[in-house]
Formats: structure tokens, C-alpha cells, sequence
């Protein structure tokens, strides 16, 4: 239970991470391009964001990278080299999964909705590589006795 409680802190901490150092990067990058799409089509996007809608993507997004870091905690013995390498690795493969994913979907769209799942890639190498990163250097903090493995 013990361990189980300490993933959950250690995945609030990637969220706050990931807002904290990806939202800014991402501002700068992709947010206008990928987000010109959805006025366009107020009949496919949500373009009016209640407090109620921000609850829940956050709740999605904790969900998504709690279950990277379960996936994270149960393989990374799998990997070779030190925690951030491990990490970058796990991360690596999720995103992979993640941008196979928004590929599926993007090829049901029309090509005037397809930039947004594009750009939701480019998003997606962004974020997991600063969650990777963040999770390999502080995984080892969380759970001490990982540290030589």
C-alpha cells in the first residue's frame, strides 16, 4: 500500500511538472497552431472550457501519466543504464504508443481537422520527454531502494 501511496505523490509531482515547465514550452510552440483548428469547428471541439471541463482533463492527464508511472515502476528493471536513461526509455515507448494512437484517429478526420492531432504528436514528444526526464531523476527519491537497480 505503502508503495502504491508514494507512486500516486510522486505522479502529482510529475502533473505539477508538467504543467509548470511543459505549458510554458509548449505556449511558445505549438498551442496557437494546434488550438487554430478548433474554432473552426465548434460542432467537434469544446471551445468553451468550464472550470467543470478543466476538472476533468486534469483528472484525464493524471490518469494518463499515473499510468505511465505504474507501467514506469513495473518494467524499468527491463531497461538498461541509469534511472534517467531507463526512464527516457519507458517514457519513450509510451509516447510512441501515444503518437501511434493520435495517428489512428487522425485518419478518420478531414484534412482541416487533421493539423490538431499533428500537432497533438508534436505535443506529445514535448511532454513525455520533460515527464521522462523528470520521472528519472526523481523516482529514485521516491523509492530509495531502486537507486542501484
Amino acid at each position: 500500500m505503502w508503495q502504491m501511496i508514494k507512486l500516486i505523490l510522486l505522479v502529482v509531482v510529475l502533473n505539477v511538472i508538467r504543467y509548470l515547465v511543459g505549458g510554458p514550452i509548449e505556449a511558445v510552440t505549438i498551442m496557437e497552431p494546434m488550438h487554430a483548428v478548433m474554432p473552426k469547428f465548434p460542432a467537434v471541439f469544446n471551445n468553451e472550457f468550464t472550470t467543470n471541463d478543466f476538472l476533468i482533463s486534469f483528472f484525464y492527464n493524471f490518469m494518463l501519466w499515473m499510468t505511465a508511472g505504474l507501467i514506469f515502476h513495473l518494467t524499468y528493471r527491463s531497461f538498461k543504464g541509469n534511472m534517467i536513461s531507463k526512464s527516457l526509455q519507458v517514457y519513450g515507448l509510451l509516447c510512441l504508443f501515444f503518437i501511434s494512437l493520435a495517428a489512428v484517429y487522425m485518419n478518420h478526420y478531414t484534412e482541416a481537422v487533421q493539423p490538431f492531432y499533428r500537432y497533438s504528436m508534436l505535443d506529445a514528444l514535448i511532454v513525455f520527454s520533460i515527464v521522462g526526464l523528470a520521472n528519472g531523476l526523481l523516482y529514485p527519491l521516491f523509492f530509495k531502494e531502486s537507486r542501484n537497480t
